[in-house]
């Protein structure tokens, strides 16, 4: 749901001469929903300007600082007071640097800091506030990194690569929720899932035999549509049989999705290698 526009009360007297408002832009959509976990849960309450509420959510949280300088420019943008935006210029300061891979506070670091600039350009102004443009956070898988039985990101790969025999792990890499279905060459496959399967967390696979393929294409499901395809490669196909392995893709209907719940999965350190495509 789209944040309602907010007309800040400004400084100025009854006296004073009209001018236009700047107008300023909030935060986008997420996709967030009422039901996700707690980074969702947050930036709904600060796309929908429930300042003290989203306060109160983060208090002594590890994660406090960015949350409490969205809730800092929010209450600034509303009510227009100079003693706010310095309070929120304070909160802004003393955000940690946030990685894009971690979506929404990505986001929620982003704006806050755009809006304090604005703030400080025209220090007098009296902000018209609309909705963020596009979404925060668009869901799409974007590359697979090779990781070792750690899931630490394996430093060398030009393309993700393995033995035709199988058992690779790679991480998916890109921004989704809830992985339901992962196709592979189209079609829903029982795949093997290394570690936790957590919303909001990267998900691993282990990769199974070739069965003499060069390649595959892997696609997944999540709680909404997701763009994007991704190509893992066999060193050597023709070293695995080609006889179907319960890892192998099936021709199973896909599974019914489960209720929505929150970064994707963000991935952690280590580059994806460049094996998306449109």
């Amino acid at each position: 749901m789209a944040p309602t526009a907010v007309q800040p009360v400004g400084p100025a007297g009854p006296g004073a001469p009209r001018t236009e408002s700047p107008v300023v832009r909030w935060v986008p959509i997420g996709p967030v929903g009422p039901n996700d976990p707690t980074s969702g849960q947050r930036y709904l309450l600060l796309q929908q300007f429930q300042c003290d509420a989203l306060t109160q959510s983060v208090e002594g949280a590890d994660d406090a600082a960015v949350w409490l300088a969205g809730a800092a420019v929010c209450k600034a943008l509303q009510s227009g007071s100079q003693q706010d935006w310095q309070r929120a210029s304070l909160a802004v300061a003393a955000t940690p640097h946030i990685p894009q891979t971690q979506c929404l506070e990505f986001r929620v670091a982003a704006t806050t800091a755009s809006l304090l600039a604005e703030h400080r350009s025209n220090p007098g102004a009296v902000f018209k506030v609309e909705p963020g443009q596009g979404e925060a956070c668009p869901r799409q898988l974007v590359g697979l990194t090779v990781v070792d039985e750690e899931l630490r990101p394996i430093p060398g790969f030009a393309r993700a690569s393995g033995p035709g025999t199988g058992g690779t792990i790679v991480r998916l890499d890109g921004y989704y929720v809830r992985v339901g279905d992962v196709l592979i060459d189209g079609v829903p496959s029982d795949v093997e899932f290394v570690g936790s399967k957590n919303d909001y967390q990267p998900v691993y696979l282990r990769m199974p035999p070739s069965g003499s393929r060069d390649s595959i294409r892997i696609s997944i499901t999540d709680t909404v549509d997701i763009a994007g395809t991704v190509t893992f490669f066999y060193d050597d196909p023709g070293a695995a049989t080609s006889s179907a392995s319960p890892s192998e893709p099936t021709a199973t209907a896909p599974a019914t999705e489960a209720p929505t719940s929150s970064p994707p999965a963000t991935p952690p350190s280590g580059e994806p290698t460049p094996t998306a495509a449109p």
